[in-house]
């Protein structure tokens, strides 16, 4: 790693960590009075209610149990509006952090602007994705064993998603695939998937079709691969997600993906099951080979 790159991260390291007040302050901007939000504070604790009033210093909170509370800007961790759909049996059920995306394909929904993630698989495959604007986003990432031993596979994915209509959404992204040393001898051709997915559903619940079409250099495939996927929240830290892909061949091959993600409120937890018929003859559940990591900023 070389010595700029080295600067700038430790300069993103710092603005994080030492200035949170500032990006609070921003966020304060941003409040409506007469709103109803949920706080975190910086000690764990955490309220809800209406928005009473706003200054560069303070917030004031309407609780229903404790009535109206003043708080410092410096003592809030995070705030969020809310409404009551966010609450399930009294308990509140923060935003899911992974909402445009199942086990490695996305959903229909774009990441809202500025939001975005990083994430890893199994280690050795690393990936960074991030909203430019709430409909346009772009994502790259990289393997890491060939880039320790010199030949660097890598890949870029840049994505437009637009809900059309409440809950409905339509996204269209193409995914670049090359090696540094395939650069070198061949130019950038490399391989890419264009791809487009349909999803009806919230964060929460929702389910996607998709259709994608791979080309090498020049050529490109006839039939498209095809995709369904879906996902359900269950729990406030837990969603079952499922992600099964027909490849097309003659006829079309079928792989199936299902299993777990653990929730937290800037992170998630991926583990799940792979699956096809000659696996299934094998090992009926499947093989549990998709872990994944993926931290949201």
């Amino acid at each position: 790693m070389n010595k700029k790159a080295i600067i700038y991260i430790m300069g993103v390291l710092i603005s994080l960590f030492l200035f949170p007040s500032f990006l609070i302050a921003q966020d304060i901007d941003k409040l409506t009075v007469g709103s109803t939000y949920h706080v975190t504070l910086k000690d764990g604790s955490e309220l809800h209610g209406e928005l009473i009033r706003k200054s560069d210093t303070e917030i004031v909170i309407k609780t229903a149990a404790m009535g109206e509370i003043s708080l410092s800007v410096e003592d809030i961790n995070k705030i969020e509006e809310t409404s009551q759909s966010d609450y399930k049996k009294g308990k509140y059920w923060f935003p899911n952090p992974s909402y445009s995306k199942y086990h490695w394909g996305s959903t229909g929904k774009n990441l809202k602007k500025g939001d975005g993630y990083y994430q890893n698989v199994l280690v050795i495959f690393n990936s960074a994705h991030y909203g430019i604007t709430d409909w346009f986003s772009i994502g790259a990432g990289f393997e890491a064993i060939s880039t320790f031993s010199g030949e660097p596979l890598f890949f870029v994915m840049p994505k437009f998603g637009y809900e059309f209509f409440k809950n409905f959404s339509v996204g269209v992204s193409y995914l670049y695939g090359n090696q540094s040393v395939a650069i070198k001898e061949e130019g950038f051709a490399g391989i890419g998937i264009i791809f487009g997915t349909v999803t009806y559903g919230n964060s929460n619940y929702n389910g996607s079709v998709g259709f994608g079409w791979a080309h090498s250099a020049d050529n490109l495939t006839s039939d498209p691969m095809i995709t369904i996927s879906g996902m359900a929240r269950v729990a406030r830290r837990l969603a079952i997600v499922t992600e099964n892909y027909m490849i097309p061949a003659d006829p079309y091959y079928y792989i199936f993906s299902y299993g777990l993600r653990i929730l937290g409120e800037q992170s998630s937890f991926d583990i799940s099951f792979l699956n096809s018929k000659d696996i299934a003859s094998v090992f009926p559940v499947g093989l549990p080979i998709w872990i994944s990591y993926s931290f949201h900023f």
